[in-house]
């Protein structure tokens, strides 16, 4: 039986829920939603629909956003009555008046909000869908297996997706964009990419559908291949070298012994994907999706700091994470043995001139000292503040150059396991000759000591909130914490 799968994705989600917020069509109001309050390099979270339309980027920065509005009102003054503008406006249909300049909205991110509006639409596709049929890819993005479900409510794939889509639209004022396809992967491409090239209806909605013949007689020749679902700009360069451009390229080439050779040769077992998707095959179910468990574990804590620090106030952010990751991992019942570092360096570090060590590009071209990287072992799984705290602390004055400003932290607990889990080899520490069964006793009894604190933080934490009990280091100036504590995914709450 031929499967049926549906992709829905909530259109520009966090600039619709703020729309429906203020009482305004998401589909006619020019707004982003940005915190202002940092930098004008604070990157948008979301851009309207119709504030796209003038060329604006879906994960601008904000300062990209506000230049390209002063162009495009150049541009417009140009050609307004008497060269000048009447009035401005955040309305898209208003803009149709020569005499109007364009306007747009900044909104503040409400994390907190958008989390409840997605629960609240994830409830509205349970109406339909058995929740082992759905999964939720992101916080706005879903996949449903509508296999079983075409011939209860006697629609067809597209029928299904719309019968969905139009009750969110109904019950939140929010529309989306799906894509039906005989597999999960058939299914994300029609969204993401021949969806976009069709024409929405009067809901703002748009369906596309692809089977695997579809698919090679539409997409094989596509570019940029990055487009295409897990194919990563690495990815399409390391391709570009062997002369691999489209879908259809990748597809001759596993036709071929010694091609696929070249192709293992680059991409190792990943190659099997790549075939796989280049002839629009994808055995990957949604059961197989929800029961797939990483064969190694880690729990990571990244920050992007508001403005370039110097080596003392970066290694007091850098204490505030070791000290909730290992909160984080006492709160979710797990223990590491390793701790990875990694710290990024501004631009503004290359200013004097004085830096000699290598140089690379970041994202957007820009020269910055290559970042520092490394490891510390624990020595057994823990998740100890004090010893995390320790260890990091350590690995930082190993790793970082002092004379440079850092940018980007992450912090990573490798080897992540169930406290119960623990080898027995850890459990069991010998005691030799020359060791002190006194002092393994204290140091127990501390770790111990240790624990109660964390578990009665956690509770007061839970209870009262994150900043409802903090360490004075919390208190000192540069620290970041309490503001974090009053963010979701590092954006206000």
């Amino acid at each position: 039986m031929e499967k049926t799968y549906v992709a829905i994705d909530l259109k520009s989600f966090y600039a619709s829920v703020e729309c429906v917020e203020r009482q305004l069509d998401p589909l006619n109001t020019n707004l982003v939603v940005a915190d202002e309050s940092r930098t004008e390099k604070t990157i948008c979270l979301a851009v309207s629909p119709s504030l796209k339309s003038f060329g604006i980027s879906g994960r601008a920065r904000l300062f990209e956003v506000i230049q390209r509005v002063e162009q495009v009102n150049k541009e417009r003054l140009q050609k307004a009555p008497k060269r000048q503008f009447a009035k401005k406006s955040y309305i898209y249909s208003e803009l149709s008046d020569p005499a109007c300049e364009l306007d747009y909205i900044v909104a503040t991110p409400q994390m907190a909000k958008y989390l409840a509006v997605s629960a609240k639409i994830y409830g509205i596709y349970l109406k339909y869908v058995s929740p082992e049929d759905i999964f939720a890819y992101s916080i706005d993005e879903v996949f449903i297996d509508a296999t079983g479900y075409l011939g209860l409510y006697n629609v067809d794939g597209r029928g299904f997706a719309q019968m969905l889509i139009l009750d969110v639209l109904k019950t939140t004022g929010i529309t989306a964009t799906a894509g039906v396809g005989t597999n999960m992967y058939l299914c994300k491409v029609a969204m993401d990419i021949v969806a976009k090239h069709i024409p929405a209806d009067k809901n703002g909605v748009r369906i596309a559908e692809l089977n695997e013949q579809l698919y090679k007689e539409t997409l094989w020749g596509h570019t940029p291949i990055t487009d295409f679902w897990r194919v990563g700009a690495g990815t399409a360069s390391r391709l570009e070298k062997l002369g691999i451009y489209t879908m259809g390229d990748i597809s001759r080439w596993s036709l071929d012994h010694y091609l696929i050779g070249k192709l293992y040769k680059v991409f190792g077992k990943n190659t099997e994907l790549l075939i796989d998707h280049a002839w629009g095959i994808e055995p990957t179910a949604i059961p197989d999706v929800k029961s797939y468990r990483p064969s190694n574990n880690s729990i990571s804590s990244g920050q992007v700091l508001q403005e370039p620090c110097n080596y003392e106030r970066t290694r007091l952010i850098l204490w505030e994470m070791a000290d909730m990751l290992s909160l984080d991992l006492v709160d979710k019942g797990v223990v590491t043995n390793q701790i990875v570092l990694t710290v990024g360096y501004d631009k503004e570090s290359l200013a004097d001139g004085h830096y000699t060590g290598e140089v690379v590009c970041d994202h957007y071209g820009r020269k910055i000292p290559k970042h520092a990287h490394g490891t510390q072992n624990l020595g057994r799984h823990t998740s100890s503040t004090r010893k995390i705290i320790d260890a990091t602390m350590a690995l930082f004055d190993r790793i970082i150059d002092k004379t440079l400003l850092a940018r980007r932290l992450n912090l990573t607990a490798c080897n992540v396991i169930r406290e119960e889990d623990i080898p027995e080899v850890e459990s069991y520490e010998q005691i030799s000759l020359f060791d002190m069964a006194e002092a393994a006793n204290a140091d127990n009894n501390a770790e111990e000591k240790e624990r109660a604190l964390q578990e009665a933080m956690l509770l007061i934490k839970h209870k009262y909130g994150k900043n409802a009990i903090l360490k004075g280091t919390n208190y000192t100036e540069g620290a970041t914490a309490r503001e974090r504590n009053r963010s979701i995914g590092g954006h206000k709450a």
